[in-house]
């Protein structure tokens, strides 16, 4: 019987012819004290053609336990039967070669072995993965410019809702050039229609609100009060919001209203909100859209809310709606621009509320969501004097 490789594995070619028993028994009991006395002598049977020959079958044998190992990982796990006859055919092989070479008989535990994966083999375990997951991401940082034209940074709040418009969206026409309409697509909505709309307070004087309505405009935000920003910080009902309330509603336009507000306190909010209350009251307007409460700080002069925090902001905001909602039919929500959201609103105020977003640039440059944008305040209105804000209402239809 002779060994020869083929490929990886070791086969047995040739034919073991089995002798008489009469003489085979003696020259087998012969033969296994010669092979005894050689494996336990030190030296015998180790000449270099017999370690030569060993070496040859462990390398072998190597191979072929590799070999199948590969194959094991790449093509999953066999299957039982499959996995049995391996097994038989390794066993066949190994007690084949055993009777060729006594050294032969067993195979090293290194090469019995699979080596780890490689670190270069890249690791893609759901641990390494929950490893970078838990990574702290960089902050996302937004550069803009304020209605003083002066710069600032701000850390986007990833909890705060997006906005759901491409700014690219937003174009002017050839028809009305003064006004914005948005042509691009909207998160989750098949269908929406772009409204044009003014905002206004006694500073506009008397409006004929019918050429308004005739010059294409569907919507109006009025001011109903304010309260001063000196020390007393006196409230007022804005002595033109009855008389616009009532024309702009029987002109065809839907009618909002909002409140300047110069709260320092829940209470002081609070008592804005009852004001606001009793001036739509009095007007017998049913509104159509939400008073907005309007906190400021003034810029350019002394104001008495300028130093005024997020979380008092928070809270007023909270007292002015809670006031409002309970003593009448009007929904609440909150006038903006991009310093207030950076400096004033909160996550959970900014995420409660539909945002009226004042802002003068070209394009909105909030990351946040917003249902009515002030886009300008020098639009020139028929039937209204001097300039007025124009404002983008995107609605669904």
């Amino acid at each position: 019987m002779s060994i020869r490789k083929s490929g990886n594995r070791p086969e047995i070619t040739g034919s073991h012819h089995r002798k008489r028993a009469e003489g085979n028994r003696f020259l087998a009991s012969v033969l296994c004290c010669i092979v005894l006395t050689a494996c336990f002598l030190p030296g015998c049977g180790k000449g270099p053609e017999s370690e030569n020959a060993a070496k040859t079958f462990d390398e072998t044998a190597a191979e072929a336990v590799s070999a199948a190992a590969k194959k094991d990982t790449d093509a999953g796990k066999l299957s039982s039967a499959d996995k049995t006859a391996s097994e038989g055919s390794t066993a066949s092989s190994a007690a084949s070669a055993s009777s060729a070479s006594p050294a032969a008989s067993s195979v090293s535990p290194a090469a019995s072995s699979v080596s780890p994966a490689s670190p270069d083999s890249g690791d893609t375990s759901a641990e390494a993965i929950t490893a970078d997951d838990k990574k702290p991401k960089e902050p996302r940082m937004l550069k803009y410019i304020d209605a003083w034209d002066e710069w600032h940074t701000m850390e986007v709040d990833p909890a705060v809702k997006e906005t759901a418009y491409d700014a690219a969206g937003f174009i002017h026409t050839e028809e009305t050039p003064q006004w914005v309409v948005y042509s691009g697509n909207i998160a989750d909505q098949a269908e929406y229609e772009c409204l044009q709309g003014v905002d206004v307070s006694e500073h506009q004087g008397t409006i004929d609100w019918q050429s308004v309505a005739d010059a294409g405009y569907k919507f109006a935000f009025i001011r109903v009060g304010y309260r001063g920003y000196g020390e007393a910080g006196k409230i007022f009902e804005d002595y033109m919001a009855v008389e616009n309330l009532q024309k702009a509603k029987s002109a065809g336009l839907q009618v909002g209203t909002y409140f300047f507000s110069q709260a320092l306190s829940e209470e002081e909010a609070a008592e804005e909100a009852a004001l606001a209350v009793s001036v739509i009251e009095k007007s017998g307007v049913e509104t159509d859209l939400p008073l907005m409460y309007d906190p400021e700080i003034i810029k350019d002069d002394w104001g008495r809310a300028n130093e005024i925090t997020r979380e008092q902001v928070a809270l007023n905001t909270a007292a002015f709606r809670e006031t409002v909602e309970n003593s009448s039919s009007c929904k609440v929500d909150i006038y903006s621009n991009l310093p207030w959201e950076h400096n004033y609103f909160d996550t959970d105020t900014m995420n409660t509320y539909d945002i009226w977003y004042a802002d003068y640039e070209p394009l909105p440059q909030t990351p946040y969501h917003f249902t009515w944008w002030q886009y300008t305040n020098k639009g020139s209105v028929p039937g209204i004097e001097g300039s007025v804000d124009l404002n983008l209402w995107i609605r669904q239809k």
